[in-house]
């Protein structure tokens, strides 16, 4: 197969199937069609939900954990996405210098960056076309692509490229482990089965790198969650405590005290 100058993919899959943490030396656009969950770029965990688009440059860690409820009829998340190397941005410069400006633009981020409103608009409809057409005729809407890539867009900071230890990595794999699954009961044997390591190395590795056991690692990543739900909504106290994991209304506001010196209802009253 001859090589193409930039791939474009539509993918539907169960949600368990979804590719795990990873990274490349390709662009990646990312349209998400179907589907909603958590997902981390570089440093950078949160939610993210159907019609988000988003620029991912190259070598930056990133992975989508789709949310099992959220399906279409037959099961399935799907997505959009086109991979291209940062060397086509530095050819179409010479071939196409009407395009300069537009492509130096592009080259210069170092954060992924969020689409949204109008651009985003017009960039899943250049991708929803690109669908029933051949590669050659995916050429002139990927070029109105790249003009569209280098407008407005939001940056994500903390998702640059950060080249990790292996102790760094794996603490980035608990993380994200956590901040996936804080809302339900999850194990110490649960954390040390996604990351590889029997549960006894697995506390030990935890303990020794973060000072912390693992019920007090993840309670704190339930907490910053609580906390930002506390400042950003209007939600429930209790609701809030209960949707972030914990069953007891009374323990989480106890550990929200020792953790941030204040009380669940003095953030809400905006203290």
């Amino acid at each position: 197969m001859k090589p193409l100058a930039f791939r474009y993919d539509y993918v539907r899959l169960s949600p368990d199937r979804q590719i795990g943490y990873h990274y490349h030396s390709l662009w990646e656009l990312v349209y998400i069609v179907v589907g909603r969950g958590m997902r981390t770029i570089g440093r950078r965990t949160e939610p993210f939900a159907e019609g988000e688009v988003l620029l991912i440059p190259p070598d930056i860690q990133h992975v989508w954990h789709f949310d099992r409820e959220v399906t279409a009829s037959d099961g399935t998340i799907a997505n959009i996405a086109v991979f291209f190397e940062h060397d086509l941005l530095k050819k179409l410069s010479i071939v196409l210098p009407e395009m300069a400006d537009a492509l130096t633009a592009i080259k210069g981020n170092t954060l992924a960056l969020k689409f949204t409103g109008e651009t985003r608009d017009k960039i899943i409809a250049l991708l929803l076309s690109m669908r029933e057409i051949s590669p050659e005729g995916r050429v002139p809407k990927m070029l109105e692509l790249l003009s569209l890539l280098s407008g407005t867009a939001t940056a994500l900071e903390g998702s640059q490229f950060k080249k990790l230890t292996r102790a760094e990595k794996r603490m980035e794999e608990i993380r994200v482990f956590c901040s996936c699954n804080y809302a339900r009961k999850v194990t110490s044997a649960d954390a040390a089965a996604h990351v590889g390591m029997n549960t006894s190395a697995f506390c030990i590795f935890l303990k020794r790198t973060s000072g912390r056991t693992f019920s007090d690692y993840l309670n704190g990543v339930r907490l910053e969650e609580a906390y930002e739900r506390l400042r950003n909504t209007d939600e429930q106290i209790a609701s809030i405590a209960y949707s972030v994991g914990f069953s007891s209304v009374g323990y989480f506001d106890r550990l929200f005290r020792l953790k941030y010196g204040i009380t669940p209802k003095s953030i809400r009253n905006g203290h």
